[in-house]
């Protein structure tokens, strides 16, 4: 195996991960507009947990019973922490 010198780097990669304060993804009704569902923050989990989401985002859209119980990801979750409130100058 040659050594780390003797490599060139071919390419590189920055940015920031899609990912929420508590590392849990927001999946629910926005309501400040109604009709939206926001499905946001997977981060690099989205791959793994993807079908599972799918499936509570389908139920959420069709007013269908939900897979589990959708509270616990819901985006007003954030609205009484830090992370959810809007900076006042």
């Amino acid at each position: 195996m040659p050594r780390r010198s003797e490599q060139a780097v071919i390419g590189a990669w920055a940015g920031s991960a899609d990912s929420t304060s508590d590392g849990v993804s927001g999946i629910g009704e926005v309501d400040q507009l109604p009709g939206l569902v926001l499905a946001a923050g997977f981060s690099g989990h989205g791959f793994g947990i993807g079908p599972g989401a799918e499936h509570l985002i389908a139920d959420i859209v069709s007013s269908a019973t939900p897979i589990v119980d959708p509270q616990p990801y819901h985006p007003s979750r954030f609205a009484s922490s830090a992370w959810g409130k809007i900076a006042e100058f």
